[in-house]
């Protein structure tokens, strides 16, 4: 009698498993799990012409820590076309349900855009 029930929980994880995973549209931009990194960040002018990025970035991911993480700061045309990039490597993991803070000194521009290039998850000590 145990047989069955152990098949019937162990039959849909190995279905799930087993499943192929959807691929991304080529040239989709989207990254798998990027939703669960989010940034949260301001403008701060420095100099004439200059200015940085400062924030936050949420891992909102219970389970996995966030690790090599590049972030790409667009710099805004006031078309919003975009003008110039700037790519930073974050230093560290982004830990599950942490934060942590990244800095980009950009070229004065009227708006930026903050978004997550890459990222690989972890979910073991290291």
């Amino acid at each position: 009698m145990l047989m069955p029930t152990r098949l019937l929980v162990v039959l849909p994880l190995v279905l799930a498993l087993a499943s192929p995973v959807p691929a991304l549209a080529e040239g989709s931009g989207a990254l798998p799990f990027v939703s669960l990194l989010r940034p949260e960040w301001t403008v701060q002018r420095v100099d004439a012409g200059r200015a940085r990025i400062v924030g936050y970035l949420y891992n909102e991911n219970e389970l996995r820590d966030a690790a090599n993480v590049w972030l790409r700061v667009d710099q805004l045309t006031a078309g919003g076309e975009v003008g110039k990039s700037y790519r930073r490597r974050l230093v560290g993991d982004v830990l599950s349900r942490g934060r942590m803070a990244f800095e980009v000194s950009v070229a004065e521009a009227p708006s930026y855009r903050v978004l997550v290039e890459s990222v690989d998850w972890v979910g073991e000590c290291r």
